[in-house]
């Protein structure tokens, strides 16, 4: 068995409170991450910290990019334990997506139309940061494309089998528990 990490996030951006205020949701932006301590996590979201509607895969990081940016996000970090093989399947896909992300967009209508409740993706090509979760644990057969509803909130993965909540505050505070002090390396 391994474990994922799904990081459910907040930037309080003015976007992201459009969002909060349509969904009522904490949370608006997923992202997962194959390490304990996030330094890579993947998504789709912002290529540029200050263009929202500049979008795709992205590997984002607790003190870089938009998160720097945003140094009050708050997060709730997820563990979900996974078979090898299943682990391994997530592993690839992520490195795929990595290695064309300049083929993958983000899905800016999806996003509207998620908002109406109606799922909308017209290519495997274009992703919001749910659809690409959901995509990868259905891909690697964590769970059945029937466990989430059509549209997908990053709340919904609270509710997986065996998840556990890890941590919940701020992300710069989670990060840098794994963040070697000057004290500690000397």
């Amino acid at each position: 068995m391994k474990k994922i990490f799904f990081v459910l996030t907040q930037t309080n951006t003015y976007v992201s409170r459009i969002i909060r205020h349509y969904t009522g949701d904490t949370y608006n932006h997923i992202s997962i991450a194959l390490e304990e301590d996030l330094s890579e996590m993947y998504s789709f979201g912002r290529r540029n910290p200050y263009i929202f509607f500049y979008g795709g895969f992205v590997v984002e990081n607790p003190m870089k990019g938009t998160f720097k940016r945003y140094p009050r996000t708050l997060c709730k970090v997820l563990c979900l334990p996974v078979e090898d093989d299943s682990y391994q399947t997530i592993s690839d896909l992520i490195q795929r997506f990595a290695s064309e992300k300049k083929s993958f967009k983000y899905n800016i209508r999806g996003i509207f139309k998620a908002r109406k409740n109606i799922n909308y993706q017209k290519s495997y090509r274009k992703f919001y940061c749910t659809q690409f979760m959901k995509y990868l644990l259905v891909c690697a057969h964590v769970v059945p494309e029937s466990f989430f509803d059509e549209v997908v909130a990053p709340e919904h993965f609270m509710k997986l089998p065996d998840v556990t909540v890890l941590y919940e505050g701020l992300l710069r505070d989670y990060a840098s528990q794994f963040t070697p002090t000057t004290q500690q390396i000397e």
